[in-house]
């Protein structure tokens, strides 16, 4: 029977793009377009003529690929599945193909007509998957498990964490960076949102071992599987409650040796800076109208403004220092000068090969980054060796050994970044070997040169990583294999700090030097060194084995894991000289301090799969943990878990209904955490100082109450899902419910003061309840030689405080005499200020005013003022205005934190905020409310763009964020309140309120403006935590996108490669957002921003 004539190239694009990009929201729209029913390469002399028709089990297939081998040579079958193609000779082999079947080779030799059927690929379906302790073939997972190749996407990503390559590529695995600094880029990841009030950080492993990932070298990586519910996850029991990251490094295969070479350049740029005030003229003129608005006198005097304005007009001109005008009367940016262009190097080498007795692979990686600030870079030297052998049939041993050296510069970015606001555009960066200060006499004195900051800090930071483990896996009696693991790793910091006291500051302006050179007897040196090391040993012992319809297979397993960590630091200072900066010869000991800590579990754990008829699926896990974290009679926790699946599309009733696969999924499972620190269970000492006789005298003291009834934390996780793969396997959808809660969570109360100054002991005092959704949806075709494929993904989730120190009570209470009170608990029962933990809320549920919102009648038909007729949006910004706000006062209500009119208090162009108890008060602490919101938003979703034609290749990754809010405090940053030696923002100087009701003619007045007036120093009306600086944090960003060509195979072999690909990729490349921050991703704040690249790069394989 014929395929339906429906089943054409358009169909397929338009059902594959609709289905996969359906659940995300977004359709496109595809042109109606005609195909060709053949695209051949001209023919070359004497070619030989080959026709035929591919079919598969119903008939002509459509859009199958056949290509001559080793050329670009090719055809596409038509609608009756007929082809045409000429090669070369005899000798050509035919390479047929077609999603969804297996590929097939053909040798021509004297045939005229080649007939093909081809058979369906089921690979999507038989496709293994890393989990706990062993492989599952991807169709008989019960669990909740999302997997990513990572060995294609480093083909075309440039990453310098493997980390970075998680964001946006799984449902519910969100990877958020929070720095771009070389060595503090990796990402934040999170499986399912916060389980917890402790860290919410995954268990990573790598190779089966404990491990850091961004310590691996991403090239390395082969693939990455997800563990995500419990029943996936408990096989990890008391580490995994927060998810499983599981890190599998490439292996050498049987056959030739390879030598191959991984590479790119990537030119790196500020993706993102934020605007400031940078001409100083201006910047003076704002800052006097931020001190006449609150009736002070002017800041800085108009000759000054004067003085800057001429020497703008000729900024080449000699200054009566001596110096250019540019520099005595300077117009800096400072984000400019701060951030800036640079040039990355990323180089792999990598050996692999093997035959039936041993393979291996030994890689040497070296990554310079030099970042986006000077002397923020980081020199990373990375090798690896993974060796198995198989001495006997029944033995297998093995190492995977990997190390590396990270060389950090030790620059004073954290100094430079916190004052980037804290400084000026009136000082010059740095001229004739002397840094810039304030050149206006009326400027803070305490003014902050950036560039000074970045290049004090002298110095070397050095971490050394090692990291080796062995292993042996014995098969005997048929069913039966015992593995033995063996692992080691060691991690060693050294870092000694100075700074550069032969740097001067000068005023450019008067030509006067305002800091001089650190006298030797105040240089310092400073050392730290920190090491840990940690050993874990692993017996399993496996089972296997199939009766007829009946596949049955278990595990059972024992650990023991230690760890240790010891630190040293010193501190001296009077140095001979300014180059002698080693602490030998150092005068006085100014600070010498370390400490130890050790902690220790043991694990029993187990794991049983059944499986009927390949239709029917069961699991069931447990594990043991106990861990010297805990006191004895509390140290032991059994994390069990159970799931189950059923292939409906196994079922004779659904032989023809179209499903590849249709599998529906539940689990169940609890898992433990122990992410608290050790010892915790007893009483802790350190030192203090008392008075005795009147002396202060040096001892220890307990500061740390004890509890030594703390328990593990606990979470039950419960999963449905439903996976499905349609259209002849072109579609694959996986849609998955969660219901996550952990109970006895770990947390400190608040204790009374009558204590006095000791820490609280830690308590199982919180629950926290999880609920949340997934959905990925993926489909792959072709039109001809035209590939694609179409991935999205989506995830919801909610996390709630459903148990901490009591409900939240307030209201109006009704006192003997009969009058009412209003009172609130807020402060016993919740942690926090203008964000909060309280049961009943989101974790850190933002907690802020309301600006008023009222109709603008002002008062009533009485004539009495009218409570809700005030301003519309809450700010002063008519006469109108002002006067009901005085009519308010005068009939006895109250706007808080001013309570008066004036131009020091409340005046034109401030806010006034809602009264949300109606106790007349607007904006007392009584009227600050949840909003709903934390900074952690609720939804994430990504989408990957994959296409091929003939030896070309495109890949696009994007990923965002719905739901999300961001609070950017207005004390400085984006903000009116406007101080002595501090930035302003442009978007507010371009868009702030003004008016003056004795000169309302003025050209500066702005009463519509988005921004309330600018204010000088204190008393600040706006400054009031409220809503108006929690802003739509919202976004998407392009992570990647790839352009890559592979040169065709006859075409490398003639010099003497197996394969090259060049590619051009960038990262980071655009964001769409409404935030008026740095980055919402970053979340509110400064920080060291990611860089934009734009990368030239190269696979090579020898």
């Amino acid at each position: 029977m014929k395929k339906n004539i429906y089943d054409s190239y358009l169909t397929k694009v338009m059902l594959g793009a609709t289905l996969t990009l359906s659940p995300l929201g977004v359709v496109a729209n595809v042109p109606d377009v005609g195909f060709p029913s053949r695209i051949a390469a001209p023919a070359p002399p004497s070619t030989i003529t080959v026709k035929g028709t591919i079919a598969d089990s119903q008939g002509p297939l459509i859009g199958a690929t056949i290509k001559e081998k080793g050329t670009t040579n090719g055809a596409v079958s038509d609608i009756e599945g007929n082809f045409t193609i000429q090669v070369s000779s005899p000798n050509a082999i035919l390479v047929i193909s077609s999603i969804g079947y297996v590929q097939q080779e053909v040798k021509v030799g004297s045939q005229k007509v080649i007939n093909i059927t081809m058979k369906e690929d089921n690979q999507s379906l038989n496709e293994v998957v890393v989990v706990g302790y062993g492989t599952q073939k991807k169709v008989n997972l019960t669990g909740s498990v999302a997997a990513v190749n990572v060995e294609k996407e480093m083909q075309s990503r440039t990453v310098t964490n493997l980390s970075n390559v998680l964001s946006g590529m799984m449902a519910g695995v969100t990877a958020l960076q929070s720095s771009g600094a070389p060595g503090s880029d990796g990402a934040t990841v999170r499986i399912r949102g916060l389980g917890t009030l402790n860290s919410s950080a995954p268990l990573i492993i790598i190779d089966g071992m404990e491990g850091n990932m961004d310590a691996v070298n991403p090239q390395d990586v082969e693939s990455i599987s997800v563990l995500k519910d419990a029943a996936s996850s408990a096989i990890y029991g008391a580490r995994a409650a927060n998810g499983v990251v599981l890190i599998t490094t490439k292996k050498g295969k049987r056959g030739s040796v390879d030598v191959s070479y991984s590479g790119h350049m990537s030119f790196l740029s500020p993706a993102n800076t934020y605007d400031f005030v940078t001409n100083y003229a201006d910047y003076m003129e704002l800052m006097n109208e931020s001190a006449t608005n609150r009736g002070l006198s002017a800041y800085f005097a108009q000759s000054t403004i004067d003085d800057w304005r001429a020497a703008q007009a000729n900024p080449n001109g000699i200054a009566d220092s001596g110096y250019p005008n540019y520099v005595a009367y300077p117009n800096t940016d400072w984000e400019d000068e701060l951030f800036r262009t640079n040039v990355l190097q990323d180089h792999t080498v990598s050996l692999t090969g093997g035959s039936d007795k041993i393979r291996f692979l030994t890689s040497a990686g070296y990554q310079d980054n030099p970042g986006i600030v000077n002397n923020t870079g980081q020199k990373k030297y990375m090798i690896r060796t993974n060796l198995e052998a198989n001495p006997t049939k029944w033995l297998t041993v093995g190492m995977n050994t990997f190390a590396s050296q990270a060389d950090l510069d030790n620059s004073r970015f954290s100094d430079a970044n916190t004052y980037l606001m804290a400084t000026n555009p009136g000082t010059y960066t740095k001229y004739d070997g002397y840094y810039g200060t304030s050149a206006a006499s009326e400027e803070n004195s305490q003014d902050n040169n950036l560039l000074f900051w970045l290049d004090r800090g002298l110095g070397y930071k050095r971490s050394s990583r090692f990291n080796t483990t062995m292993f042996s896996k014995v098969k005997f009696l048929k069913h039966f294999q015992w593995d033995f693991n063996f692992n080691y790793s060691r991690l060693i910091t050294e870092q000694r700090t100075w700074f550069n006291g032969e740097m001067e500051k000068m005023n450019f302006r008067t030509g006067q030097i305002s800091t001089t050179k650190t006298s030797l007897d105040q240089m310092s040196v400073n050392t730290y060194n920190y090491g840990n090391y940690a050993r874990t040993i692993e017996d399993l012992l496996h089972y296997d084995q199939t009766f007829g319809k009946h596949d049955v297979s278990a595990l059972l397993g024992y650990q023991e894991y230690y760890y240790r960590a010891d630190d040293v630091s010193t501190g001296k200072k009077g140095l001979p000289d300014y180059t002698l900066t080693v602490p030998s010869v150092a005068t006085e000991m100014v600070s010498i301090g370390g400490s130890t800590s050790d902690t220790s579990t043991r694990s029993v754990f187990g794991r049983v799969n059944y499986a009927y008829d390949s239709k029917y699926l069961f699991e069931a896990d447990f594990r043991y943990d106990g861990s010297s974290r805990f006191h004895k009679d509390h140290r032991w926790g059994f994390f069990p878990s159970f799931s189950a699946a059923w292939r409906v599309s196994e079922e004779n009733f659904m032989r023809n209904s179209g499903f590849g696969n249709l599998k529906l999924r539940a689990s169940w499972g609890k898992l433990g955490n122990s992410s608290i620190s050790e010892y915790l269970y007893q009483s802790s000492y350190s030192s203090t100082s008392y008075s005795f006789n009147n002396i202060q005298s040096d001892g220890l003291a307990v500061t740390t109450l004890a509890n030594s009834a703390l328990k593990w934390e606990s979470t039950a996780v419960t999963d449905f899902g439903v996976d499905a793969t349609v259209f002849d396997n072109r579609l694959d959808f996986t849609f998955d419910f969660y219901h996550k809660k952990t109970t006895g969570i770990l947390y400190r109360p608040s204790i009374y003061m009558t204590v006095g100054v000791k820490t609280a002991p830690y308590k199982n005092i919180a629950e926290v309840t999880n609920n949340g959704v997934e959905l990925t949806a993926t489909w792959r075709d072709h039109i001809g030689k035209f590939h694609y494929s179409v991935s999205g993904n989506f995830s919801y989730n909610h996390n709630e405080v459903s148990k901490y120190k009591g409900k939240l009570e307030r209201g109006w209470v009704t006192n003997e005499d009969g009058s009412q009170t209003y009172k609130s608990n807020i402060g016993d029962v919740s942690t926090g200020s203008t964000t909060r933990v309280i049961e009943g809320r989101i974790i850190n549920e933002y907690y802020l005013l309301s600006p008023y919102k009222g109709n603008g009648t002002y008062y009533n038909a009485d004539g009495t003022v009218n409570i809700n007729g005030g301003p519309k949006d809450g700010m002063i910004r008519t006469e109108k205005d002002m006067a009901w706000v005085k009519d308010m006062i005068a009939a006895g209500y109250k706007f808080q934190p001013n309570t008066t009119v004036g131009k020091n208090k409340l005046w034109y162009g401030d806010y006034i905020y809602a009264d949300k108890n109606g106790d007349g008060i607007y904006g007392s602490s009584y009227d600050y409310e949840f909003q709903g919101k934390s900074n952690r938003p609720p939804m994430f979703y990504g989408f990957q763009l994959s296409a091929s034609y003939d030896n070309f290749d495109f890949s696009a990754n994007f990923a965002g964020t719905l739901g999300s809010k961001l609070y950017w405090s207005p004390s400085v940053s984006h903000s009116t309140l406007c101080r002595l030696g501090y930035e302003i923002s442009s978007e507010i100087a371009n868009n702030h309120y003004y008016y003056d009701p004795d000169d309302p003619e003025n050209t500066k007045t702005n009463i519509t403006a988005k921004y309330p007036r600018l204010v000088g120093e204190s008393g600040y009306q706006a400054n009031a935590a409220s809503t108006l600086y929690l802003f739509n944090a919202n976004y998407l960003k392009c992570k990647s996108m790839t352009i890559g060509y592979t040169l065709p195979t006859a075409l490398a072999a003639k010099v003497y490669m197996k394969s090259l690909r060049l590619y051009v990729t960038g990262e980071n490349l655009f964001t769409i957002t409404s935030y008026p921050g740095m980055d919402p991703e970053l979340g509110a704040g400064y920080v060291y921003m990611p860089s934009r690249s734009i990368a030239i790069g190269a696979n090579i394989t020898f």
